[in-house]
């Protein structure tokens, strides 16, 4: 017998129908049931020994699963079929009934309202069976062909009435009847082998009653090879199936979201459970979360205290009928825990032997999650590192890589649009005056300005410094004027930085695509110049014009001549020497770049290192230095002269990743201890991005070079950074040496700044010294170390051994001495 899925009714409708039911089944007992008298003469089966029938007969019911629904193929036809020959209707009738009361409230433990609903179905069903085997006349031939027909129909009739009431009842309900052909031909298929087996017992019985111990043994037989191949098909079922789950929920590449759902569809799809639900325990990185699947979907829901413990409370609980819950167990401890509820078909509910399967399952469920909650991460963290890498950290806009590819793609293939490059006007002074940390502030402000002003589409990024640029797809010459009029706008409104009430002012350089460049990196070039004549004339605006770009194509030959020149080895090296002011003897030298052009002559530094920089150059410029540089450094160490070599370092140098570990490969190749190489850094360029500048330098220092920062005083450095630079000597800019005897206020800035560099134990250079009374003064103040042309000016390399020995035999009888005497510790 289909058995109902237990509901509380909303209204008086289920009831109703249990009471329509009762009303039709007694009216129709009434009328249409006549015959006190089994249809076998002379047969009077006892209406108890078959209620007994009844109740062993559903209570020896085979569960079937078909689809997601689960069905009983009970034996209740075969007692059914044996009453109708050997006892009265009524008999009948009331053995049915009093069969199926006894066996629900005693095995079943059934609510009333079910109870009730399975009694009256029951009693519904008999009395239309006895009304079809009474009306095709099987009481009057009962072991005639047509009193078997009957007896078939009438088992057939209880299927299909028990049938029809269970979807009245769920329609009434508010669910979907759902009637399958597959359903429908299982219960009737059933049903009909049920009334034949009754047959073929009453006419073994009719025949001769002795036989009937050969019937008996042959449905045992029958009945137990039948649950033994349905086990086996459930076993194989479960195990493809559990198959079909580990190969889902371990593919790679599943998100923690896909592994949940593919959890709870295949934990519901192979214990055939009606919920499940899953737990994910607080990990260091993620927290607590809970999900619910059941027939609806997958769906979040409020975490819950752990439900399990250890493994024995998991089974006292796996042993209640009704649900069963499992841990997930990772490498150290239990990462969640899945809850399976409501048996579906409500057949037996979930018993002792379904935590085997539940606890398979768990054991790939964790793996997969721990995988899924690992691959969330690596996503993430792969996301953010993304970002980080396209992004100003200062003001979140993107960065000049970003802005390169946005404006590759957004105007490539000579598409129209225009470039800006904005600089702030007098931003020094801000930093001069209010500190470094006022700086931020003003740039962070002009971000944010800046984003809330440019039209969607547009690009804006932060090149550097206080230089902002801006892309604009599809833009022309007044489009790209009117944005920076809006632009320069903005930005004048007044400021509140720590307090202080400030007005910012920017020049905007444009350059529009096609007309002045093919590509990126020429309109960022041309929007500079244009840029930088805004400035120059304070219009505040330009838009790039070629013939008032004078120095272009000097320029690209420069670059072009530059690039042949670091090639073949062009550039040569000139060394000017240091010396300790306290002993006068020698210390080491500075290497300075020169180029002697064959058509220019000798081009300063200050007009190529900046070209080098802008093209890309300044890489392989920088590593011919150093190589040269080093091996002159150890040519010297060969014949005596110990002198260490100190080489000037580009800001975009110093933020190469690779720069760290090509200097170690070049310390290697040259043979040169690298303690006798010191690296120069500009101020300006450690306090551009002073926590990145910090990092590269501690990179250095564990390389064992020395570090150095040069023109100290001319920058707009933070005490706050500069204490925590790992630098081991600070360089006094010459503008303050040189005239330091005569000038009081110089000598006060050195005097000020020697004291605070030794309080920070660091070496003290001066730069600039240009007479003797200017080494002196330095003594007496402190100074470590002088440099300057009352020493030696810049010289060839093959001259700082003869100029070692003429100023060794001066009257100060100063000598050539390792590099560590008499100098303060390093930090």
């Amino acid at each position: 017998m289909p058995d109902i899925a237990e509901a509380s009714p909303r209204s008086g409708r289920v009831l109703g129908l249990i009471g329509l039911m009762a009303l039709i089944a007694g009216v129709l007992q009434l009328t249409t049931v006549h015959g006190h008298s089994a249809a076998v003469p002379g047969a009077a089966l006892p209406w108890l020994a078959l209620a007994a029938m009844f109740v062993i007969a559903e209570s020896t019911g085979v569960h079937v699963t078909i689809g997601r629904d689960a069905h009983t193929i009970a034996f209740a036809e075969v007692p059914f079929v044996v009453g109708l020959f050997l006892a009265p209707p009524t008999t009948v009738i009331t053995a049915r009934v009093v069969g199926v009361l006894v066996q629900c409230c005693w095995r079943q433990r059934q609510p009333l309202v079910k109870l009730a609903f399975n009694v009256s179905q029951a009693w519904l069903s008999a009395v239309a069976a006895v009304g079809v085997w009474s009306l095709l006349g099987g009481p009057g031939s009962p072991f005639a062909l047509r009193g078997f027909a009957a007896a078939f129909a009438a088992a057939l009739c209880i299927e299909l009435t028990s049938s029809a009431a269970v979807s009245s009842v769920i329609a009434l309900r508010g669910g979907r009847a759902r009637v399958r052909v597959s359903t429908v031909v299982t219960s009737l298929a059933a049903a009909g082998a049920n009334g034949c087996f009754a047959l073929i017992g009453l006419v073994v019985w009719h025949t001769d009653w002795r036989g009937l111990w050969i019937v008996v043994v042959l449905a045992a037989f029958l009945a137990l090879g039948h649950r033994a191949h349905l086990a086996l098909l459930r076993r194989h079922d479960a195990m493809s199936r559990l198959h079909g789950f580990t190969r889902r929920i371990g593919g790679g590449n599943l998100r923690l979201d896909t592994v949940v759902a593919e959890i709870l569809d295949g934990v519901r799809e192979l214990l055939e459970v009606a919920v499940v639900r899953l737990d994910l325990y607080t990990s260091v990185d993620d927290a607590a979360r809970a999900w619910i699947g059941d027939a609806t979907g997958v769906r979040d829901c409020a975490p819950e205290r752990r439900a399990v413990a250890t493994d024995q409370g998991l089974r006292q609980r796996g042993s209640r009928v009704g649900s069963l819950t499992v841990l997930l167990h990772g490498e150290v401890e239990a990462i969640g825990a899945i809850t399976v509820s409501g048996r579906l078909g409500d057949v037996g509910g979930l018993v002792q032997a379904d935590l085997g399967l539940l606890e398979a399952v768990a054991g790939h469920a964790a793996i997969g999650l721990s995988n899924g909650r690992l691959a969330d991460r690596l996503r993430d963290q792969v996301a953010e590192n993304s970002h980080q890498a396209m992004h100003d950290s200062l003001t979140a806009l993107p960065n000049r890589l970003m802005f390169d590819r946005f404006a590759t793609e957004a105007l490539g293939g000579s598409a129209r649009g225009a470039v800006l490059l904005l600089d702030l006007d007098r931003f020094k002074e801000i930093n001069d005056t209010l500190g470094h940390a006022a700086g931020d502030a003003v740039l962070q402000e002009v971000g944010a300005r800046l984003s809330a002003t440019v039209p969607p589409g547009a690009c804006v990024a932060r090149l550097g410094g206080d230089e902002f640029a801006l892309v604009m797809m599809g833009a022309e010459l007044r489009d790209a004027t009117h944005l920076a009029e809006r632009i320069r706008h903005a930005l004048t409104a007044p400021l509140n930085i720590l307090g202080v009430t400030l007005t910012v002012d920017a020049s905007v350089g444009i350059a529009l695509a096609p007309e002045h460049g093919p590509d990126t990196a020429t309109l960022l070039r041309r929007a500079d110049v244009a840029m930088y004549e805004a400035k120059d004339g304070h219009t505040g605006i330009a838009v790039y014009a070629a013939d008032r770009d004078h120095h272009s194509a000097a320029r690209l030959a420069l670059v072009a001549d530059l690039r042949a020149a670091i090639a073949d080895g062009d550039l040569v090296l000139a060394y000017q020497p240091k010396t300790e002011t306290s002993t006068r003897a020698v210390y080491g030298v500075e290497a300075l770049v020169r180029w002697q052009h064959p058509l220019r002559g000798v081009i300063p530094p200050d007009d190529f290192i900046g070209i080098a920089e802008q093209t890309g150059l300044i890489a392989p410029l920088t590593e011919w230095v150093l190589r040269t540089a080093l091996a002159q450094c150890r040519s010297w160490l060969e014949e005596g002269l110990d002198l260490g070599v100190a080489v000037n370092i580009s800001p975009r140098t110093l933020h190469d990743p690779s720069f760290t570990a090509s200097l170690v490969a070049l310390l290697e190749e040259s043979r040169v201890p690298a303690a006798r190489l010191t690296l120069e850094i500009t101020e300006g360029a450690l306090m551009d991005d002073p926590e990145r500048a910090i990092d590269v330098l501690w990179e250095l220092r564990r390389a064992g070079v020395r570090l150095s920062v040069d023109d100290l005083g001319v920058g707009h450095s933070s005490l706050a950074y500069l204490k925590r630079l790992p630098v081991h000597e600070i360089k006094i800019d010459k503008s303050f040496v040189t005239r330091m005897v005569d000038d009081g206020d110089d000598e006060a800035i050195v005097t000020a700044i020697i004291a605070m560099v030794h309080r920070l134990r660091m070496t003290v250079v001066a730069e600039g010294v240009e007479d003797e009374r200017t080494l002196m003064r330095l003594a007496e103040l402190g100074a470590d170390l002088a440099q300057g042309y009352w020493m030696s000016r810049p010289v060839p390399a093959a001259e700082i051994a003869p100029w070692a020995q003429r100023w060794k035999a001066g009257p100060t009888e100063s000598v050539v001495v390792p590099i560590q005497r008499s100098l303060r510790a390093a930090r």
